[in-house]
């Protein structure tokens, strides 16, 4: 089984909104085996904020958690 987290990467949907996407999250991670106290946790303990975040960090081309910037490519990094 994956972890949480790793689940959570998989199926972070961008285009659903945040409250009916934490909603079907809640839904699918039951059904895959997660309890909803391992979500929570994965989450942060706010389910909705934590989609907020990722669509946030996505917007502006990071990963999640992802505190380094975006190299722009045949960027000189010496």
């Amino acid at each position: 089984m994956k972890s949480i987290t790793e689940w959570l990467d998989e199926n972070v949907n961008d285009d659903a909104s945040v409250e009916q996407h934490a909603d079907f999250l809640r839904a699918e991670a039951e059904a895959a085996g997660y309890s909803a106290d391992d979500l929570n946790r994965a989450c942060g303990g706010d389910i909705a904020e934590f989609l907020r975040s990722r669509r946030t960090d996505a917007a502006d081309g990071k990963m999640a958690g992802d505190l380094s910037p975006i190299l722009t490519p045949g960027f000189n990094q010496q």
